[in-house]
């Protein structure tokens, strides 16, 4: 444990109590229609807003997020609080900072990057009036969609090949939260994020007038595919594994970060203390 607590003492992030009102002024998303976990609903249960992105609307079961560590939604875990915090703490240094881009990472696979961002992303979404986008940029190893059991329609990494339309990657599981994502795994991802299609996808995006867009980016000693695409954020959080991840991993991952002077941060998992090994801070 010394050897993360060591590196968690290098963790820049330096958040008081969100003391800020909420963004009211989020224009409306347009909903096609409403699916289960899995299926889709041919009975739309909106009338789409005129001149919104079209975006389909999906239900996903507590209970199933839960069995699956995303604690944030259904509250009914204590350990839903630590992403509470941690919503406090970065919704007040985004704002401070004027910024919206928000790319989650990791130095090595199962750090847990991927439940972080989706339970920060539930978390957010609460607010009266704040308007979370998350994009599963993992192009290599996508799982956001198997973690909330929807059946996928189009898949932003395919879509960055040039296949499908971008409306087809998003769902909508909350009023104030879309999901954009992947269902392949692709080994040329770093091209593909450099690719003419990133502007198009980076424009949809904004057309859902978010108040903060989450990216969940590969491990970044797997692959050169977040420093690729870490230009493109505001800042970034570094996901580090108790007893796994090492000084050597945070050093090099924290300096490359730095480098482009997007480094915010670490966030520490899997911690000893974590009740029914669920994930912690």
């Amino acid at each position: 444990m010394e050897h993360i607590r060591d590196a968690l003492a290098k963790a820049r992030v330096s958040l008081d109590e969100d003391r800020l009102p909420a963004h009211q002024h989020a224009q409306p998303i347009r909903v096609d229609r409403v699916v289960s976990s899995g299926a889709i609903n041919k009975e739309a249960a909106q009338r789409p807003e005129v001149g919104a992105p079209s975006v389909r609307r999906v239900s996903v079961d507590p209970r199933r997020l839960e069995r699956n560590r995303i604690v944030a939604l259904s509250m009914s875990d204590p350990n839903h609080v630590a992403f509470n915090m941690l919503r406090t703490r970065v919704r007040k240094m985004m704002r401070d900072n004027n910024w919206k881009k928000l790319a989650i990472t990791s130095p090595t696979p199962s750090c847990g990057k991927s439940l972080v961002s989706l339970n920060l992303s539930f978390s957010l979404a609460r607010a009266k009036g704040s308007r979370v986008v998350l994009v599963d940029l993992d192009l290599r190893k996508p799982s956001l969609a198997k973690t909330l059991g929807i059946e996928t329609t189009g898949s932003v990494g395919r879509f960055l090949e040039g296949d499908g339309r971008v409306e087809d990657c998003f769902v909508a599981v909350d009023d104030n939260l879309v999901i954009g994502l992947n269902k392949d795994h692709l080994q040329h991802s770093s091209e593909l994020l450099h690719g003419g299609r990133m502007s198009e996808l980076m424009r949809f995006i904004s057309s859902l007038s978010p108040d903060m867009v989450l990216f969940d980016l590969p491990p970044m000693r797997s692959s050169d595919d977040a420093l690729a695409f870490l230009p493109q954020v505001d800042a970034s959080l570094l996901v580090v594994a108790s007893g796994t991840t090492t000084v050597a991993d945070v050093d090099e991952c924290e300096q490359q970060i730095s480098q482009l002077d997007k480094y915010v941060g670490i966030v520490m998992n899997k911690t000893d203390d974590a009740a029914n090994d669920y994930y912690q801070y």
